[in-house]
């Protein structure tokens, strides 16, 4: 996982190689990280693959994107 935080804008990245409880312990720490990031910085965070707010939005909605893409990749990429 890697964060940018660059003053008025910030990033969260996360490699696609986690799949299934994996993933849901990564969207849970990546949501997390968001969070904090929007408290200290007053930035709004928003998961554009699922479409939904970081603030309130579902982490397992975004595990079950992630899971997909990296099982995806996975099989197609390795």
């Amino acid at each position: 996982m890697q964060l940018d935080y660059c003053g008025d804008t910030a990033h969260i990245e996360v490699a696609y190689r986690h799949s299934g409880p994996a993933a849901v312990e990564v969207m849970a720490l990546a949501y997390r990280i968001a969070r904090v990031v929007e408290d200290e910085s007053g930035l709004t965070g928003h998961d554009f693959e699922v479409d939904q707010p970081t603030r309130s939005g579902d982490p397992v909605k975004a595990a079950a994107r992630l899971s997909g893409v990296s099982e995806w990749a996975q099989h197609h990429l390795s």
